[in-house]
């Protein structure tokens, strides 16, 4: 499960770093997060300063996502923030991927995407807190949901038959926060 997000890689355009702590309270089976800083972010606003934020994930669970506060007018930002995920003992934990994701708030629209990074916990040593700072990598600009389909070919007569079966977690296209899809 944790394979795809291994990604050594240098990210291919510079869109900043994040700084963060881990450690894990054996006794109480709880992970503890400090988001602690951003540092050069791009300039996402005409002021040419960002609105950024971080929105943290323990995948494959995407259903609880924390947030840090916005920090307003700032390419560097410092949260300091600290977040638990209690009830996770170590095994479990390790087949977990953090997934931080940083965004500059928009009060109008949509908030955009600065960049994100991955990281497999079972590439941590939980024996002591941890600190990191990792490169920001640019959002997959390509990531606009998925299509299941069905691919047949005849032989005997040389037809291809394509089937559109269904599509899951499109982006949102209208304004209303919805899409209309038409194969």
């Amino acid at each position: 499960m944790t394979d795809m997000y291994f990604d050594n890689s240098e990210p291919s355009e510079n869109v900043g770093q994040i700084h963060f702590s881990l450690e894990y309270d054996y006794q109480n089976t709880t992970l503890i997060l400090k988001v602690l800083q951003g540092k050069e972010l791009p300039a996402k606003d005409l002021s040419g300063t960002s609105d950024p934020y971080a929105r943290v994930t323990l995948l494959p669970d995407k259903k609880h996502r924390l947030e840090t506060k916005i920090k307003r007018r700032t390419l560097n930002p410092r949260w300091n923030e600290t977040f638990y995920f209690e009830g996770f003992p170590i095994q479990k934990l390790q087949s977990r991927v953090l997934h931080l994701h940083v965004f500059d708030y928009d009060r109008f629209s949509r908030d955009d995407s600065i960049g994100e990074v991955f990281l497999p916990l079972c590439q941590v040593d939980f024996a002591s807190k941890q600190s990191f700072w990792k490169a920001l990598k640019p959002p997959a600009k390509d990531k606009c949901g998925e299509l299941l389909s069905s691919l047949c070919y005849h032989p005997s007569n040389s037809i291809l038959t394509l089937t559109l079966i269904k599509a899951r977690n499109l982006k949102a296209k209208d304004i209303n926060g919805k899409s209309e899809v038409a194969f």
